[in-house]
């Protein structure tokens, strides 16, 4: 069966990583659209902040994730790039939600594309620990050395990272010579895309999505990547009538021209649950 040809049929996208997201992308984006999506060589993204927080973040989730595509695509000298940024954060009792962005910027046609997914992490949060062993039982409950830690070595207000551990043995020695210096220790997952596997479905999930919808072309100017941006809420309260957070439609746009539609979801009347006027 031949594929259909898209806009971006032969053509090579660059994904800005240092931590193998391009391996992440690269089905999709081959079987969907017959482009290749490669890693800038040298590239480094650590400098927008990383999760170990020996690095700040002081950009949003979109201004990092966009400030990465554009210098990946400079420094390989391509107008197509591919950006993700992940954050992580702790809800009630252990539940860690992971909230991920990919950016897909077509210098070319002006195209600026986001795809976002929040998921809940099997993954436990850090926690502060006081010995080699609760190190050793926190790492193995997480499916260590498939998904990675960090530790994180507190003294006289420093914080340094100790990143890509993968054994036992060694994560232990270096818990006790961090304890031995007197340092806080905190050990915490290693979030990284290539450390992290429910992060790194995550992702490619997430380019799963803009592949399908780079293969969609607007229905007014024909550009590619026409797709969901937004939803629309008010769906009438089934007791008083007034209208509701529940969603009434969701709506579809293009990141050229700004043509948009929309498509009514099936709900006649919401529960009264969702009513600010009945259920305040």
């Amino acid at each position: 069966m031949t594929r259909p040809l898209t806009a971006y049929t032969g053509r090579a996208i660059t994904f800005a990583t240092m931590h193998g997201k391009e391996l992440l992308a690269h089905d999709a984006f081959q079987n969907t659209l017959g482009a290749t999506v490669t890693a800038a060589t040298g590239l480094d993204t650590d400098q927008f902040g990383t999760f170990a927080g020996d690095i700040p973040r002081p950009l949003s989730p979109g201004d990092a994730a966009r400030a990465k595509a554009q210098l990946g695509m400079q420094t390989a000298g391509t107008t197509l790039g591919l950006a993700s940024e992940g954050t992580f954060t702790s809800g009630f009792g252990l539940l860690v939600e992971n909230s991920e962005l990919l950016i897909f910027i077509d210098d070319t046609l002006g195209l600026e594309i986001v795809e976002r997914s929040v998921t809940t992490s099997p993954v436990a949060g850090g926690r502060r620990i006081i010995s080699a062993d609760e190190a050793l039982t926190y790492a193995s409950a997480i499916g260590f050395p498939g998904q990675g830690v960090i530790l994180q070595g507190t003294q006289n207000h420093l914080t340094t990272a100790h990143k890509n551990i993968t054994q036992l043995e060694v994560l232990g020695d270096t818990v006790d010579a961090l304890l031995k210096q007197r340092q806080s220790v905190v050990i915490l997952p290693d979030y990284r895309a290539h450390k992290a596997p429910s992060r790194a479905a995550a992702i490619r999930a997430l380019c799963e999505h803009m592949a399908q919808r780079l293969a969609t072309e607007c229905p007014d100017c024909r550009a590619p990547g026409f797709g969901h941006i937004n939803v629309e809420h008010g769906v009438p309260c089934s007791f008083c009538g007034s209208a509701t957070q529940a969603v009434a439609a969701d709506i579809q746009g293009c990141g050229r021209c700004g043509h948009q539609t929309r498509t009514p979801r099936n709900h006649a009347h919401a529960d009264p649950e969702w009513c600010d006027h009945c259920n305040p």
